[in-house]
């Protein structure tokens, strides 16, 4: 490398990169040293490629700055909810990875207004941030309009696009298509949509989008509408589940188990049982695996990107990561008939 170097009258570590095709390198410097090195009867060891390949992957990054994770929820500490948990981990570790630190805010602290935030922000000279938990569409209200404009963006989680940032999240509605079309798999008919309507806004009807987009295609006697459900009136769920008799129910929330054992329906054997959310500790449940913290460590990604690119506040044109979820197998459907 160091004859090339000589005879193309550049740097040994510029040689490195133009045989790696690494960007860095204007194209038109790399094909020339390529050409160069091809005709001096260059060849790349495979061995050593790969050891310096797994050198590279092992240096700890250098750090870089600390970012910012923004909780917007009411509960102060996001290790409570197994979905934030999961995401706030993802963040903490990709962060990591690429070298920034982390530094965790609660919006709805008491004294924690936006230009006061704003004040502890560019005090600590951080630029990029991350919302986390946005519940309700009006938590980042008109009063943070003006607060992006001197920060990186990505909102975790959830889609608010009318604040015009970046955003990863599950893709909710790809979530409840596998979710339907595994049931069909497993020998199941009339497949019902148990979920929150509260949900159902906050995720702009993504659910209900891919749970409808299999279920009309089944015979027309076995359609059953979407069941809004009211986690403090469980026995009115239950009436209704009774009244439209499906086969297997397709829910977000853990509360509809122990209301259908109550009410004496065995799972699966009368009714099969599948979460939208699942996580390790439903272990009596079968479901889709949102995998929160791949959607965490996204965007961090997003961030990192707008900040090496020197981007800033809102986004003409917002980009959305979507993570698509796994199934995982378990006790609360039958197998396949």
């Amino acid at each position: 490398m160091q004859q090339i170097a000589d005879h193309v009258k550049v740097s040994k570590s510029s040689v490195s990169l133009a045989l790696r095709n690494d960007p860095r390198i204007p194209e038109a410097t790399r094909l020339r040293i390529q050409k160069v090195a091809e005709a001096m009867g260059y060849r790349r060891n495979p061995v050593v490629d790969s050891l310096m390949t797994q050198l590279r992957a092992g240096r700890q990054p250098a750090f870089r700055a600390n970012l910012a994770l923004i909780n917007c929820s009411q509960l102060n500490d996001l290790t409570q909810n197994h979905t934030f948990r999961r995401l706030r981990e993802g963040v903490l570790r990709r962060g990591e990875q690429l070298g920034y630190g982390v530094e965790e805010f609660w919006l709805e602290q008491p004294d924690m207004r936006p230009q006061r935030l704003k004040q502890i922000l560019e005090a600590r000279g951080i630029r990029g941030l991350l919302l986390i938990a946005a519940l309700r569409p009006d938590t980042i209200d008109e009063s943070y309009e003006d607060f992006w404009y001197d920060f990186a963006c990505a909102v975790i989680g959830v889609t608010h696009l009318k604040n015009q940032l970046n955003c990863s999240t599950n893709d909710q509605y790809l979530t409840a298509r596998r979710a339907t079309e595994k049931c069909l798999e497993l020998g199941y008919r009339r497949p019902l949509l148990v979920v929150p309507e509260a949900d159902e806004v906050l995720l702009e009807d993504r659910f209900s989008a891919g749970f409808y987009s299999v279920h009309r295609h089944l015979a027309k006697k076995d359609w059953l509408s979407y069941l809004p459900l009211d986690v403090d009136r469980m026995d009115r769920v239950v009436a209704r589940v009774r009244k439209l008799a499906p086969d297997v129910i397709i829910t977000n929330r853990d509360e509809v188990y122990p209301a259908l054992i109550g009410a004496g329906i065995s799972v699966p054997a009368e009714i099969g049982l599948v979460h939208l959310d699942w996580h390790a500790d439903l272990t009596q449940w079968a479901g889709m695996r949102q995998n929160n913290r791949v959607v965490g460590s996204a965007g961090v990604d997003l961030v990192a990107g707008q900040l090496q690119k020197n981007e800033f506040g809102s986004q003409e044109f917002p980009k959305v990561i979507q993570i698509e979820s796994v199934w995982i197998d378990g006790p609360s459907v039958r197998g396949a008939t």
